[in-house]
């Protein structure tokens, strides 16, 4: 048995891989480095029993070289609750997900764009480069954070005309939004709740303007960064809906968009196990 896992922090998807068959289950999200060892083991005990594991890769936000020690902190609590060597759980980046996921083994340019953002250059399923993505407030460019960002800046500021109709969407007022974004935690997951409702007025020529500049900055601060020749695909919750906005924007850039995908579950079951394992069952 293998466990494949790909966490973000709000959501988990994992991947029981066995004897011809993949049973898919789903709990709250894992961030190595934001999540406490009591919250991870919420999570880990809402998972069904499995016995047999043999190997677990594991990709989530918070997780690989750059946070060594919530890595290890991970991986040692995987080992206890499913039995298995520590040798044989790897913790890695959602970034090394994306890619992988995306490419396999061969090379281009490797996108997420979801609540967030974050970009590198793959080769054979190695990150040879990465644009630091810098988070919500410094960066993330094209990320739902940064639409529901401009969202917000373009209807308080009068701007965008819908005023009436954002208010109403999320049941409150300017000040309360502003509190929100200010005063409360998880201001980036905030700000991503609009990416709904934009996507609801992109027909809008205010909203269309908007979601455009928004992922010509993505492509301007970001893909540029990179070989002009290699191919650009994408995966994530934002990527996915906006996928021909997001196209048009990058294709104005000079750059090729390849793929476009809301989740890199399918290609992690790709590049780990083949093309072997053809049988899917949803668990919970």
């Amino acid at each position: 048995m293998k466990i494949i896992v790909d966490s973000g922090s709000t959501q988990s998807t994992w991947l029981f891989v066995g004897c011809g068959e993949v049973c898919t289950f789903r709990t709250r999200g894992i961030n190595a480095v934001q999540h406490t060892p009591e919250q991870i083991g919420e999570a880990l005990a809402t998972l069904p029993p499995c016995d047999g594991v043999e190997r677990i890769d594991f990709y989530g936000a918070g997780g690989g070289a750059t946070f060594p020690e919530a890595s290890a902190r991970l991986a040692r609590m995987l080992a206890a609750h499913f039995g298995v060597e520590p040798v044989r759980i790897a913790v890695e980046s959602d970034l090394a997900a994306a890619a992988r996921a995306l490419y396999g083994r061969g090379e281009g340019i490797a996108c997420i764009l979801g609540t967030g953002s974050n970009t590198c250059r793959v080769r054979d399923g190695r990150i040879l480069s990465s644009v630091p993505p810098l988070g919500y407030i410094l960066g993330d460019e094209g990320s739902g954070s940064a639409l529901g960002r401009r969202l917000l800046n373009g209807v308080f500021k009068g701007h965008i005309p819908l005023r009436e109709e954002l208010t109403a969407a999320c049941g409150m007022t300017y000040e309360q939004i502003i509190r929100r974004v200010y005063n409360e935690p998880f201001a980036n997951r905030f700000l991503a709740s609009f990416a709904p409702f934009v996507a609801a007025h992109a027909a809008r020529p205010e909203v269309r303007e908007m979601i455009l500049g928004c992922f010509a900055e993505f492509a301007e601060r970001n893909l540029s960064r990179y070989p002009a020749g290699l191919p650009v695909s994408l995966v994530g919750g934002v990527a996915a809906h906006f996928e021909p906005l997001l196209r048009e924007a990058v294709r104005q850039a000079g750059r090729r968009v390849d793929r476009i995908v809301a989740s890199p579950a399918e290609g992690l079951l790709k590049y780990h196990c083949g093309d072997a394992k053809n049988i899917v069952t949803d668990g919970k």
